[in-house]
């Protein structure tokens, strides 16, 4: 018989500080793209303008970011940024 010991350690996860978050959108009618930026007003402000311009009022908006995962009892400081 084989015996395993199992053992469960908290983990975190953490907003990578030396990168910034982006923010993109894409219409969901004709698949236009805006252009990536940080500043997610940036962002919604092209969304706007598309709209204005062809009354296609339906988009996806995300937000990236890189994390790391801390487990309990390790430093919490971050890896090398990607």
């Amino acid at each position: 018989m084989t015996r395993a010991i199992v053992r469960h350690v908290p983990h975190t996860i953490r907003q990578h500080p030396d990168t910034r978050v982006m923010f993109e959108a894409s219409c969901q009618r004709c698949g236009w793209l805006a252009v990536p930026s940080t500043d997610a007003d940036v962002v919604d402000e092209q969304c706007l303008v598309h709209a204005g311009r062809s009354n296609h009022r339906i988009f996806r908006r995300a937000m990236l970011s890189h994390a790391f995962v801390v487990r309990e009892g390790e430093s919490p400081e971050p890896p090398a940024a990607p």
